[in-house]
This record gives C-alpha cells, structure tokens and sequence, in this order.
C-alpha cells in the first residue's frame, strides 16, 4: 500500500489515524510498535531513498537505506502534530536532509551536472539566477535532493520554481532591498512561525520592522517568502542561487 498518496479523503483519514495511534504508542515507549511501524512504513522509507539516489536499493547492503531509517526514526521522535499536521510530509523531508548531509559527507567526487542535463523548465531558474549576478557560481548543480526538497517547501506555499524564476528582480538595487527584508523575516522567530504557520507572508509585521513600502512587499512576496526560507534551510547551493551571501547589507530603519 502507498502511504503516502491516498486516493481518496476517507483513505487519507484512515492512514492519518493509524499513524497517530502508532506515534502515541510509541512516545510511551512502546518498542514492539516502533518496530511494527517502521515495518508498515518501509516500502515509504525505501521510496523516499529511490527518490534520492534514483535507483532501487537491496535495504540490507544499503548504506543510504540505513541512513534514511535513522531519519525515519528521528521523525518519530520529533514529530510534532501542532507544527506538521502531515508526518508523512515532515518525514520525507528529514529523510531527505539527511541524505543530503550523508553525500555531502562521504561523496569525495560529488556529482556534479551542467545545465544541459536538466531539460525541466523548473530548472531553468539555475541559470536565469546565475545570469542575474552575472557570475558563474551555479553553473553546476551538486545534488538534485536540494532541487526536490526546495520545491516541495515552496509548493507548500503555493510557489513554483516557475514562479521564483519570473520574480526574481533583474537589479541588483532591488535584489538587495528584497533579500534583507527577507533576512528580516528569517531572523525574527515570531514572523517566520507565523509565515509558516499562515503560509502568508506578515506585511503587517515587516511594515513595522522596516522602512519600505507596502506595495513593494505585497509585489515582490514570492521572492521575499522564497528567501526567506531559503535562509532558514541547510539548502547552502540555493543560498548561493538567491545570492543570499553576496548582497551588501541595506539600512530598512
């Protein structure tokens, strides 16, 4: 059974339920159902592997596999219903964090792609983001994990790379004002809850924290969200992308 894609609401609801139940048993300490539910949950552990690595594994001679059932685990002990209604979602991305820290870590000889290899339009935004600065420093791409794990965070938000690639201010000037505004957002632990609570960008709140127009929030509030998570992330390649780490510091009081 795929657990982690439903047909229906009922069938969605019913999985819900089962995991909860399990989620309770175990924070009592329940080893016997630990166990039974990472055994239920392992076709999704071992999809979530494919989904990095891009083949199919044997569990027992897999490092990655390994890997991604510590993630699992790790999951469990930190899922927190009230700030991740869907475990499944929060799982997937742990999962895929920590593979991205295990390749970072033992892949002496990263992979690494040119543009050409990726013929996706999403992809594009690479390159478009790179011409921007005008510099060279994303005519790579180290792991295809940071593209996936970026494009689920922004679809959560209604955002696609699509999206970021048509918003994302062509003057340096406007990148810097947008990209500290974000650094704003990001910094300010009441308004990145709220923005990922709301999954709206607070106006309100930066309004009031920084010297720039409303209208130039409300136009810009894909890229401002963008980076702002951006900024929250182990995503270093995307930083890089957005140019988070180059833009010179703007006076907003």
């Amino acid at each position: 059974m795929d657990w982690h894609s439903q047909s229906t609401n009922d069938d969605r609801e019913r999985t819900k339920k089962i995991i909860i139940e399990f989620l309770m048993k175990i924070k009592t300490g329940d080893d016997s159902a630990r166990d039974e539910f990472i055994l239920r949950f392992k076709p999704f552990i071992l999809k979530q592997v494919y989904k990095a690595t891009d083949k199919y594994i044997e569990p027992e001679n897999s490092e990655e596999y390994s890997v991604a059932l510590m993630a699992f685990n790790e999951a469990i002990n930190t899922y927190d219903e009230g700030k991740h209604p869907n475990f499944l979602v929060f799982s997937e991305q742990v999962i895929s964090r920590r593979l991205i820290d295990y390749k970072r870590k033992n892949y002496k000889n990263k992979m690494v792609y040119p543009f050409s290899y990726f013929e996706s339009e999403d992809i594009r935004l690479e390159r478009t983001l790179s011409d921007v600065d005008g510099t060279s420093a994303i005519e790579r791409v180290e792991f295809t994990d940071e593209i996936r794990l970026f494009k689920t965070e922004l679809a959560s938000f209604n955002i696609s790379l699509k999206d970021l690639l048509s918003c994302t201010p062509k003057h340096r000037d406007s990148r810097e004002l947008l990209i500290n505004i974000a650094k704003k957002v990001a910094g300010n632990e009441g308004l990145y809850e709220k923005l990922k609570k709301t999954k709206k960008l607070p106006t309100l709140d930066i309004l009031k924290l920084a010297k720039v127009s409303r209208r130039t929030i409300e136009r810009n509030k894909k890229y401002i969200i963008a980076v702002s998570l951006i900024l929250r992330s182990n995503l270093e390649i995307f930083k890089e992308y957005a140019g988070c780490s180059k833009e010179k510091e703007v006076d907003l009081l």
